[in-house]
Order: C-alpha cells, then structure tokens, then sequence
C-alpha cells in the first residue's frame, strides 16, 4: 500500500485527478468536521454554548451544594439561570442581528430593479454592521453612477447610429433612387425610339428591372430609418408601420390615442425598432390573423404593446435561437427600460416595451 500524501505536496492535476489513489489526511477530515460545526447558524452556537455553560454549572452544582440544600431546590435554581441566560442570549442576537433584515430588504429590492434603494440605519445597529451597510451603499452609489455614464453612452451611441442610418436612408432616396428613376424615364424613351421589335422588348424588360431595383432601394431607405419617425413622431410612424403591414397581406391596427406626453427621439427610436421587429417576426414566423400596436404614455413612462393572434412558440426555445429577440431585450436595456415577451403554442405572442420618458437624473 503507498504511503500516505497530504493533498498539499501534490500537483492540482493529481489533486482533481478523478480516481486518482488518494487518501484524504485525518487533518483534512477533521477541519470539514470543525467548519461544519462552525455552519452552524448563531442561535444553535449560543444554544449549544449556553447547554454546555449549564452542564458545568450544574456538575458545579452538585460537588459544591450545601448540605441543607435539597436536590430539587439546586435542579430549580440552576434551571431558571440557564432558562434566563439563554433567553437573553437569544433576545440580544435578534436585536444584534435585526439590521440584517434592512440589507436583505435593500438587496431584494435592487436585484427587482430599483437601484435607487439604499440601506438604512436602525436603532440598535451594531457599529460593524454599520461599517457594513455604508460599504454596501457605497457600492450601490457607484453602480448607480455607472449606470447612469452607461445610459448616457448609450444614448449617444443611438442617437449617432439613428443620424447615420437617417443619412444613409436619406442618400439612397434622394440620390440612388432618383438615379434610378432618371435611368427608367431613359430606358422608356429608348424603347419608344426603338426600330425594331426585340430592341423595343429588352429595353423595356431593362426599363422593368430598374424599376425593381428603385423599389428596393426606396424600400432599403424605409428599413434603414423611417423619415415618418423623424419628420411626425413615433405614433404616425406606428400607424404608417401598420398600414404598410396590412398591405401586404396581415391586417394590423396601431392604436397610439393613449399617447398625450412627448416622447424623447432616443426612446421613439427604440421603441419603433422593438415594433417592427414584432411584427415582421410575427409575420414572418406566426401566420397571424391580426396584429394590435397600442402605444400609450402614463407616469412618465411610454409603453409599447404588439400582440398577434398567430400560433405562437415557446418562449424559452425562442430566447436562445432568436438574435432579434435578444436585439430587442438589449436595446431597450439600453435606455433603462424592461422588456416583457409572453407566448405559447397556440395561444398567440404579445411583446411589451416600458421605457422612462426621462433618466434617473430627469433628463
């Protein structure tokens, strides 16, 4: 049988070896013990501590009691005094322990979203614990700074992706697609001048494919950035988005009479994005009957709400194939806001965007 090795003078490739002829050192075996004594929560310590206080008091007790003391009357003083230790022990740990709550309270509540909570001091607050709750708020007064320089990064970096794609979708329709429509008028007066019929006939199917290729290029212009956006506003770009969509086959609606605050370009942009790729994926993937837009703008909110009655998916599998699903959960991340997806099988998909109207800061 090989001598035994401490797991110390070993390499960690033979330590995490599976099977590997090893045999944990006593030492070993007893500090797993000790640490789980130590696991113990603080109410079992005192308890255990106070019973084994009580043992030697009562092993005290019996060498030195008196002769005129009866066995009953040392059993009822010893009792009451390990009673009355051990509820005063428990009582001063829950008081000790009480601002514990407070942080479990402030975690709770930032990891549901709101990142403006902060600990508060109580009463009987220990000074370590102290030391610890302005530790945990300063971490969350530099997370909330870090927040708010993400936001306005954020923000920038939309607001120059908007302006370019605006520039871009404007140069494709006033020079390319102008170009475009200049080249069909040439073509068609080609094919009029034409002497002969299969002269006449390619003109006129080049005349067909420029045609298309100026459709497309107007229509690429459209996708890039919707002049409707910036010229009227998000809720005219919603009901344009609506109209174009129920031209090619799928009656939607966009209801957008709930709106009566102005909505930030930044939040508008984002807000259209999450709206057209909620309905051309329900388009596209749920065959739906019918597709409802409602905007609505309350408590300095704007809300967005798609919903269609086509056959739905299951969220999960969606989540992890779907980069427009994740585009979308991110973008509206972006600006602060919360993104809601709920589907079934069957059972229709309805996609909400909430995003503040201003920042945490109020602007």
């Amino acid at each position: 049988m090989p001598p035994l090795r401490d797991l110390t003078d070993m390499p960690l490739s033979q330590q995490s070896m599976p099977g590997a002829d090893v045999r944990v050192p006593m030492t070993i075996r007893h500090r797993s013990w000790f640490d789980r004594v130590f696991r113990v929560p603080l109410s079992g310590k005192l308890l255990g501590a106070n019973l084994l206080v009580a043992l030697i008091a009562l092993a005290s007790l019996f060498i030195a009691r008196s002769p005129n003391e009866t066995l009953t009357e040392s059993l009822v003083v010893a009792v009451s005094a390990v009673v009355f230790s051990i509820a005063a022990n428990i009582a001063l740990v829950a008081v000790a322990l009480r601002p514990l709550r407070e942080l479990e309270r402030t975690a709770q509540r930032v990891w549901a979203g709101d990142f403006t909570v902060r600990a508060r001091p109580t009463q009987s607050e220990d000074p370590n614990l102290g030391r610890v709750r302005s530790a945990i708020n300063l971490l969350l007064d530099g997370m909330h700074h870090d927040r708010a320089r993400m936001r306005r990064l954020a923000l920038h970096a939309i607001t120059v992706g908007d302006r370019e794609r605006a520039r871009v979708g404007r140069e494709l329709h006033e020079s390319s697609a102008q170009w475009l429509a200049g080249l069909t008028l040439e073509l068609a007066a080609m094919a009029r001048d034409a002497s002969d019929e299969p002269t006449r006939a390619q003109l006129m199917r080049m005349q067909q494919l420029a045609l298309q290729v100026m459709e497309q290029v107007r229509a690429l212009s459209e996708t890039l950035h919707p002049r409707v956006l910036d010229d009227l506003g998000l809720a005219p770009a919603l009901q344009h988005l609506a109209r174009k969509t129920s031209e090619h086959g799928v009656e939607t609606t966009a209801d957008t009479s709930g709106v009566d605050a102005a909505i930030p370009p930044h939040v508008a942009s984002v807000l259209y994005d999450v709206a057209r790729e909620a309905v051309a994926n329900a388009t596209r993937h749920a065959s739906p009957a019918h597709v409802e837009v409602h905007l609505t703008t309350e408590q300095g909110r704007a809300r967005l709400d798609v919903r269609d009655d086509g056959h739905g998916m299951d969220v999960g599998e969606a989540e992890r194939g779907g980069f427009g699903l994740f585009s979308m959960r991110e973008r509206v991340a972006l600006v602060n806001g919360t993104f809601e997806l709920e589907s079934r099988p069957g059972d229709g998909t309805r996609v909400v965007a909430t995003v503040a109207l201003a920042d945490e800061d109020g602007r």
